[in-house]
């Protein structure tokens, strides 16, 4: 275990921490895990092989922005329960303090999913979070199944027989998941990756953990919190996942969520000049669809690559997760009423945006595999649910989310069936996120939230018994703080940097 290297220095000053009644960092109870917890991670400038996974070239960043960028690996068990059978090294990132002002330690970030790297995140948005990094070492790291730790793989084509129906298509990508990675699958649950997050916590040097997490991020910081009340330092979570739903549940809220996101971007298409949409509500919803049937009969062809009715819906789904892209969707379906489908491929490429996405990719050809990031969703999610729904449950599902969002709906329906034949049981523990002993949290909620609705907040507020603040933000979009929002920034920073929570009921917008 040559990356577990702990100084007999260290120690001494371990047991003089222990000795003096105050906690170190390291400390704790199973003298097993100690190892992990007490392991020095030793930082160099990231390679090439690691910054190539990210999406931008780095010119968004200011100059010596990449130059800035440390990693590590760290090493935790496997198996909690059995830490000396098996580890794996789960790969970190940090851009360092820059100052002025008093060093506040290491805020951890994770940019949602589940599935999204955060390695790749802090790549492409690290200088989004600049002012905080005036104090804080901003720290994120790949999730165990995630990017460079030890992704989930499930070969490279898909075998599959005379049934093409979408259904059995899951079951065989999922039988396929557990021949390549069986022996992984268990270990990706949230709870493990919250334990590996205390092991972070440690490993930095922190008594406490600051965290900043987004929509998928905001569970995980609760299940942490659950887990270690003790150690929650200074926590945001923003853009909240509802643990009160279950998968069907939060199907249906994300079709609902999206058909109101797309009916107030065609409400402000038609007060403009020109709208692609037409000239009332009705003519914008029927134009909508009828792109979505035309497309379905005959998709479009953009330099080598079809533009069909997936690809139509996913565009649009890119497009409202932020307001900034309205826009852009509004170009491209003027482009499309025009005959001209590259504006919509374009954004059904943009994939990422502000932070991870939370519903599934366009669907990939007969025998090929969803993405790694996609194949990653499925085991984290699969391992964090009881629910197995399978091809007679799918009619009802469809039939449902339709009746939400007859363009959506359709879409996001295939979702349910991501379990079905999967190699491995879930459970539904990562829903219990009760933390009375844990100091309040600062939640951040949109109005008009199209993948985790607004309502959502107070629900994990209320589970969480602790007093926690929900920030409302009147507006559009996934992940308030990264909108550029001056209001929530102030909050949300003043909280991080100072210690201080808005008061209950505070919004912005």
């Amino acid at each position: 275990m040559t990356a577990l290297r702990l100084s007999a220095l260290a120690a001494v000053v371990a047991l003089l921490c222990v000795f003096a009644g105050t906690p170190a960092a390291g400390a704790v109870d199973d003298p097993e895990l100690t190892p992990f917890y007490q392991q020095t991670l030793s930082w160099e400038p990231c390679g090439q092989d690691l910054q190539n996974g990210a999406q931008s070239d780095g010119a968004s960043q200011p100059p010596g922005f990449r130059e800035r960028l440390e990693c590590a690996r760290m090493e935790v068990p496997r198996d909690y329960a059995n830490p000396k059978r098996s580890t794996m090294q789960v790969q970190l990132i940090r851009l360092k303090a820059t100052g002025p002002g008093e060093h506040l330690g290491s805020l951890v970030i994770n940019p949602g999913g589940p599935g999204a790297s955060g390695v790749n995140y802090l790549i492409d948005s690290g200088n989004a979070f600049a002012r905080l990094n005036q104090r804080y070492d901003i720290v994120s790291f790949d999730p165990r199944g995630t990017g460079h730790t030890e992704p989930i793989s499930c070969g490279s084509k898909l075998a599959t027989g005379g049934d093409d129906s979408l259904a059995t298509k899951e079951k065989h990508i999922n039988e396929a998941c557990g021949r390549y990675s069986g022996g992984l699958l268990r270990w990706v649950g949230t709870p493990d990756v919250a334990r590996d997050m205390d092991v972070l916590r440690a490993a930095v040097g922190n008594d406490k953990l600051n965290y900043l997490g987004f929509s998928y991020g905001s569970k995980l910081g609760a299940v942490y919190a659950h887990e270690f009340p003790d150690k929650v330092g200074r926590m945001v979570l923003d853009s909240v996942e509802d643990p009160t739903k279950n998968t069907w549940q939060t199907a249906l809220a994300q079709a609902r969520g999206f058909q109101r996101a797309l009916d107030d971007f065609a409400a402000d298409c038609l007060q403009g000049v020109g709208c692609p949409l037409g000239g009332d509500k009705r003519q914008a919803q029927e134009q909508l669809r009828t792109w979505y049937q035309e497309l379905s009969e005959r998709p479009m062809k953009v330099k080598g690559e079809t533009v069909d009715e997936t690809t139509y819906v996913y565009a649009l789904r890119e497009a409202l997760y932020s307001r900034s892209d309205w826009p852009q969707l509004r170009q491209a379906l003027a482009q499309l009423r025009r005959g001209d489908a590259a504006g919509i491929l374009r954004l059904s490429e943009s994939g990422g945006g502000s932070a991870a996405r939370t519903v599934p990719a366009p669907q990939v050809g007969r025998d090929e595999l969803p993405p790694q990031d996609q194949l990653a969703l499925r085991a984290i999610s699969c391992r964090d649910t009881s629910e197995r729904y399978g091809a007679d449950d799918y009619p009802r599902a469809e039939r449902e989310l339709t009746k939400a969002s007859p363009l959506f709906g359709p879409d996001i329906a295939p979702l349910l069936l991501d379990c079905y034949g999967w190699p491995v049981a879930g459970d539904d523990s990562s829903r219990v996120v009760a933390a009375p002993d844990a100091p309040p949290l600062l939640l951040v909620a949109t109005s008009n939230d199209p993948a985790t609705p607004y309502e959502g907040a107070f629900n994990m507020a209320r589970e969480l018994g602790n007093s926690s603040v929900v920030l409302t933000f009147h507006g559009e979009g996934h992940a308030a703080y990264t909108t550029g929002d001056l209001c929530v920034q102030r909050h949300v920073d003043d909280f991080l940097l100072n210690g201080v929570l808005p008061k209950a009921g505070t919004s912005c917008g």
